[in-house]
């Protein structure tokens, strides 16, 4: 199939089921980052579990979408960026030589390599749609803001509704921080979450 066929044809219903289950593993790829139990057990089962599941969502969807009529034919264009990346994951490997907590270690390495896989083909589904379903209307920075703006949703309602576990003081009392420590210190992967999606 390609792009000039495709746009003859009615995709609309494919590309509104798609564009609903990209922006629920989004949601729930960035919702892992956050520490939503103070038992170390469910917060580690939430990391890897969930974010595992995320993963092979987004492989399906990949998939979905190429089994759907479009070609996986799409090049990697930006060859350093990948290696730099590698050699950061490679670094990360070495250091658990000198790891006081290798366990602990492990789990951030094998959390942020989940993230690069999962980065590549949420954002290849996304080129692919771009390359064989001119004028789609899915968009990463509307995943990404609808995804933003569910989850503040969360945590200004909970500030209301149980005030000491989304609304934390830190500072001694002198400053108040929304998401409190379900948040921190997670923002850094979440960050990089995002910067991946775009690079």
């Amino acid at each position: 199939m390609t792009a000039a066929t495709t746009y003859k044809l009615d995709h609309s219903e494919f590309l509104k089921k798609t564009n609903i289950q990209l922006f629920i593993i989004l949601l729930l790829m960035v919702a892992c980052f956050f520490t939503w139990s103070e038992n170390i057990v469910i917060t580690r089962a939430i990391k890897v579990v969930g974010r595992l599941g995320v993963l092979f969502a987004s492989y399906v969807i990949f998939k979905k979408i190429i089994n759907y009529g479009a070609v996986d034919a799409l090049k990697w264009k930006n060859n350093l960026s990948l290696s730099l990346y590698l050699a950061y994951l490679g670094l990360g490997l070495l250091s658990f030589a000198w790891s006081t907590n290798v366990g602990y270690s492990a789990l951030q390495w094998f959390m942020t390599s989940q993230t690069l896989v999962f980065c590549y083909f949420f954002i290849k589904s996304l080129f692919i749609l771009d390359e064989y379903f001119p004028n789609h209307s899915i968009r990463l920075y509307n995943l990404l803001g609808n995804t933003v703006f569910v989850l503040i949703s969360v945590f200004v309602v909970g500030m209301w509704v149980n005030p000491d576990v989304f609304f934390r003081l830190t500072h001694g009392g002198e400053e108040a921080r929304l998401g409190g420590y379900m948040m921190n210190p997670n923002e850094l992967g979440m960050l990089a979450g995002v910067w991946e999606l775009q690079g």
